[in-house]
């Protein structure tokens, strides 16, 4: 929350523009340079990439620089207009008439379109994707004021109407698909197991994303752009900021967690940033005993290092390293087994990426390279885990004109994943004398795919078409993924989207029991936006069929207003209803559907209120949905192999219901900056669970299945802290 207030208040501070004109003008014939800067009207923001052209001469034009400034030299015809396009925002016109001075400066002030809102966003180059595509923005701001997110980006993402978790994790679930089916990239690179395991509530609970790092999230609940491999349900596409800002030293200190982070200036255009954390669970264990049961121990230890430049006049390089040491340990508890179940992890991995933008054309490169090992064990299970990716993306989009662009890329996606250790021959018998078996697992796909989308405006519509298929050589089969695209602006304020396609996508495996699945999802959408200064309205509909071993068929609805009032307080609430169905004609993969999650959910509700005032802000996030569906255990029968008793279960899984989810967290936060310099301190306390409400989150059995007690998620749980920042 520190990170929040320090924004707010340096964001309060912006650049006055000056207003230029021309000085005394000059013959027709004379030559001259054309000077100016172009920037958002409403933010200020210096825009990159930009297109500056004249009238007399349609076929020459320059782009804006990273300060968003332009030259044009050029001869003034009579009657000649200066003409300014940026997608995402009005065109611009300024009349020049005929010559001019050499040094003449322009400022150039740009109108975001109120109808693309969702849709203007940036993903390579600086540039805007395309307005066809549903996505939600998140940014640095909107992430720390949550009162959910905990200052998290994919906990922050939780919240958003498209959102369909059943639990408590910032494992993301898009419109009632597996969150293995959600596309989760860092700069352009796939990053596989984005959560921390060691976390405060429990398991899965934060990413391991830094908020300080991130520019941005960006959201898309269904038909992601085929740029992004491997994301078949949807996408979470982050980016780093790449700001240069003062040196500062920040740290920060909480009940579980303390930490420093640290950034300088390197040459005129570089920023560099690093940080530590450093995580244990003594004092909010005694503040927070109920919540803590259960997990015994847990702790973490990571780091981070950001580096960004820009190189020449439209380049951009950052450089990203994350490393972090994990380890925790809980009540294990199943009917043949009570026992701590214990886990410990080592990870890092490194990005690079570099982005180029011309007048009418950008390039981006990406490359990734991870590993991490862990171990994990309990009762007749214990196994040691490597794992190690690698990946390779370069994209090229060319802009024909105004209306006509083509985006193409080839890429290269490699996981490698070893097991080995004892695991259990009966899956309901994990007693240290129950039977188990030794084994030694190597699993590994290498994807090579290469894309194409075209993209055409023409008045009111948009339209978008792509391509996504197997390249040789190849290891794996062929396959074909494609994308089309309409959108309809119904007035400079709402717009009607529909979208549809056939995505590819390959889960990760639990290398002990099933190798690398392949998904072939097929999903159709119809969205509706409308945007005013005040009022935010949008709603949608979708359906779409995952299959693999296992076929899920998922409808939706979903409907969200926001509005704010007195410029103090906002608020905002969505209506959301999935029904989804696993299928599958295979009697032994129909085993799997038991314990399978599902996201059939007739009913999501979630509520979010922030209020500002004076150096501080309070906010409340309530979400009340349908209890999620499980496969109850109807009986058991002795195995007199093994001594153990085999549950039995219905037919069709899913059957049964938990009781319905409710919640509300509070967070308050309090803004003190330093007269005399520009320190400042920050004060925050988080209420999670403000009514202790009993959530359950499934069912535990005794040994002979005759009772069923519940497991509760996240009870009542307070965390406080500070962040000072010295500049």
């Amino acid at each position: 929350m520190s990170r929040l207030f320090a924004s707010q208040a340096r964001l309060m501070v912006l650049a006055l523009a000056l207003l230029c004109a021309f000085s005394s003008p000059a013959a027709a014939q004379n030559r001259l340079v054309l000077r100016g800067t172009v920037t958002d009207r409403n933010t200020g923001e210096k825009l990159l990439g930009a297109t500056v052209r004249l009238s007399s001469l349609p076929t020459t034009a320059t782009a804006t620089d990273l300060d968003g400034r332009f030259e044009l030299p050029t001869v003034l015809a009579q009657g000649d207009t200066l003409i300014v396009t940026y997608i995402g925002y009005a065109p611009y016109r300024q009349f020049l008439g005929a010559g001019g001075q050499n040094q003449a400066e322009i400022l150039v002030r740009l109108r975001p379109q109120a109808n693309q809102q969702l849709g203007q966003v940036e993903v390579t180059a600086k540039r805007p994707i395309a307005e066809e595509f549903i996505v939600r923005e998140l940014d640095y701001l909107k992430i720390v004021t949550n009162p959910a997110a905990a200052a998290d980006p994919l906990l922050a993402v939780r919240t958003l109407p498209a959102a369909s978790n059943t639990d408590e994790s910032a494992s993301i679930s898009l419109r009632g698909s597996d969150p293995a089916q959600t596309g989760i990239y860092l700069n352009n690179v796939p990053i596989y197991d984005a959560v921390k395991f060691a976390q405060l509530s429990g398991i899965g609970t934060f990413s391991i994303f830094n908020v300080d790092l991130v520019k941005s999230v960006l959201v898309f609940p269904s038909n992601p752009p085929l740029e992004y491999g491997n994301a078949g349900a949807g996408l979470i596409s982050l980016t780093t900021d790449d700001k240069p800002r003062p040196r500062f030293l920040q740290g920060s200190l909480g009940l579980a967690n303390s930490g420093v982070m640290a950034g300088a200036p390197v040459g005129e255009k570089g920023m560099l940033k690093v940080y530590g954390n450093y995580q244990t669970g003594e004092f909010i264990k005694a503040v927070n005993p109920e919540s803590f049961r259960k997990l015994s121990k847990f702790g973490n230890r990571d780091f981070g290092g950001h580096f960004s430049t820009s190189l020449g006049q439209y380049g951009t390089l950052k450089l990203f390293a994350y490393g972090i040491s994990e380890q925790y340990a809980y009540q294990f508890q199943s009917p043949s087994l009570n026992d701590t179940y214990r886990y410990r992890k080592n990870r890092g991995f490194g990005i690079a990426s570099y982005e180029k933008a011309w007048a009418g054309a950008d390039l981006s490169l990406s490359l990734g390279a991870g590993r991490s090992r862990a171990t994990d064990g309990v009762g007749n299970y214990r196994a040691a885990r490597r794992n190690a990716d690698y990946y390779g993306s370069l994209n090229y989009r060319r802009y024909w004109s105004d209306a006509l662009s083509t985006r193409v890329g080839l890429s290269y996606d490699e996981r490698t994943i070893r097991v080995g250790g004892q695991f259990p021959a009966l899956p309901y018998a994990m007693s240290e004398t129950a039977p188990a078996y030794a084994a030694t697992i190597r699993q590994q796909r290498t994807l090579w795919e290469a894309y194409q989308y075209t993209k055409w405006k023409h008045q009111r519509w948009v339209v978008g078409v792509g391509l996504r298929t197997t390249v040789p050589p190849r290891q794996q089969s062929a396959y074909l993924s494609g994308q089309l695209n309409l959108r309809y602006d119904l007035s400079p304020r709402q717009f009607l989207n529909l979208s549809g396609g056939q995505y590819t996508s390959f889960s990760s495996p639990d290398a002990a029991y099933y190798p690398f699945l392949r998904y072939c999802t097929r999903q159709v959408a119809l969205d509706y936006a409308y945007t005013s200064d005040e009022l935010n309205l949008s709603a949608a509909v979708y359906a779409k069929n995952e299959s693999s071993l296992l076929d899920s068929r998922v409808y939706g609805v979903e409907v969200y207003a926001q509005r704010t009032f007195f410029k103090k307080l906002s608020a905002d609430i969505s209506l959301a209803s999935i029904r989804s169905r696993l299928q599958t004609t295979n009697p032994e993969v129909a085993a799997l559907a038991l314990n399978q999650r599902q996201y059939n959910l007739p009913f999501i509700v979630k509520n979010n209120l922030k209020f500002g005032f004076k150096g501080g802000e309070i906010g409340s996030f309530t979400q009340y949905r349908s209890g999620a569906p499980y496969t109850p255990v109807l009986g058991a029968q002795l195995d007199p192999e093994s001594g153990f008793f085999a549950p039995q279960y219905t037919i069709e899984a899913g059957t049964g219901r938990l009781p319905n989810y409710f919640r509300t967290d509070l967070t308050a936060s309090k803004f003190i900056r330093s007269r005399q310099n520009q320190n400042t301190l920050v004060l925050y306390a988080v209420l999670s669970n403000v009514l202790n409400t009993r959530n359950v989150s499934s069912y535990s059995y005794s040994a002979d299945y005759t009772q069923a007690n519940p497991e509760y998620f996240q009870r009542r749980f307070l965390y406080f802290g500070a962040v000072v920042t010295l500049q």
